[in-house]
Order: structure tokens, then sequence, then C-alpha cells
């Protein structure tokens, strides 16, 4: 698996894209998650603005933040949108206390969260393939083994495989486990980025950004 090092620069790189595309569909179900108690603007446009940088926040909004969703949640279980939001908001804060990324670390323990809302999300909606490119980032994050991150990787490449959002995550990982990726996955990465395997296989030219 990926050092350290390397996954803390994946995260950095790939996180803050990701998780605005999972506030994007988030604030989508602000109708709904009025009636859960997480009316306030602040929660529901905050995290995208946390994930991209934009602004940054303190322990206190981040832990209101954490208490409105999980009201939200008791109230309305089955609203798979909450539970991405709980993973956005686990992966935001496992991002900005990164250390050494060891297994015991603060923010491998917030990415154990973040991974545990997002397998929660997926079970409540098992055909969102976004969710599943999550759910291959958390296992990337918390260095859990290659066969559950391929798992998660082959479902949202199998079920999105036209959402340039899915393919570019997807790629972005594969090219960051490189040297252990299945034989499937560098085909399937090849197909969509034709030469891709010669650049890697180069370190001295840069892999195809994500288009």
């Amino acid at each position: 698996m990926v050092g350290p090092a390397a996954r803390h620069r994946l995260l950095n790189g790939l996180l803050a894209a990701v998780l605005c595309t999972t506030a994007a569909v988030v604030t989508q179900q602000a109708g709904v998650l009025m009636s859960a108690d997480w009316s306030s603007g602040m929660t529901r446009h905050a995290l995208s603005k946390w994930a991209t940088g934009q602004t940054t926040y303190t322990n206190e909004q981040w832990e209101q933040a954490r208490q409105d969703l999980t009201r939200a949640v008791a109230l309305t279980p089955n609203d798979a949108t909450l539970h991405d939001a709980l993973a956005q908001l686990q992966a935001i804060r496992g991002r900005s206390i990164w250390t050494i990324g060891g297994p015991n670390s603060p923010e491998v323990a917030a990415y154990r969260e973040a991974l545990a809302h997002q397998e929660t999300s997926i079970r409540l909606r098992p055909t969102h393939a976004m969710a599943w490119a999550n759910l291959a980032l958390m296992h990337m994050a918390v260095n859990t083994s290659p066969e559950a991150l391929y798992q998660a990787w082959r479902e949202a490449a199998r079920l999105g495989p036209k959402e340039i959002d899915v393919e570019n995550t997807l790629v972005i990982l594969a090219a960051n486990t490189w040297v252990s990726a299945p034989a499937d996955v560098r085909q399937w990465v090849e197909t969509r980025r034709p030469g891709f395997a010669a650049e890697m296989a180069n370190p001295a030219v840069p892999a195809t950004s994500p288009q």
C-alpha cells in the first residue's frame, strides 16, 4: 500500500475535489434536511468551503456541524446524504490534523469514522457510484487492505462509467497505487487515458492529469 507521506499528498490533492462533489449533492437535499433539523446555511454550505480551503474552521464550528448532522441522522437515519456529509466532515478533520498517518493516529481515527459513514451511505444507496469512489479513497486514507480498496474501486467503475468525477477519482487512485494495481484496474485506466501506462513507467514524464 501507499506510504504515509504519499497518502497525505494524495489526500490533500484529491479530497478537495471529491468532497466538494459530495457537498454539492448534499446541498441539493436541503429541503429534506430542513425537516431533520439541519437547515442552517452555515452547516450546509460550510463543508464545501472547508473541503476546498476557501475558508478555515474552528474546533467549535466543526463540533457544531457534527452535532447538527448527528441530530439530523437521529431524525432521518435512512437519509444517505446525511451520512455522506458526516463522512465528508470527518475526512476534512482527518486531512487538517494529519501528522504521520500511523494506524493509531488521530487523523486515521477520523478517516475510520468517515469510512464507517460512507459504508452506511452505500448500504442505504448501493448504486451511487461516487459514494463507492469515496469509499475507495477512505480505504486508502486508513491504509486498509488493497482488496477492500479495489473492491470499492471496481464497484465505482461499474456503476459510474460515464461520470467524469468518478472517473477522475478512480484514475488518481489508480495512479497512486500503480505499482500494486491489479491488471484490470490498469487496463481500465489505459482505456480511458491512452498512454497512461507508458507515462507511469517513465517517472520523468508526469502522469496524465484528470480531464
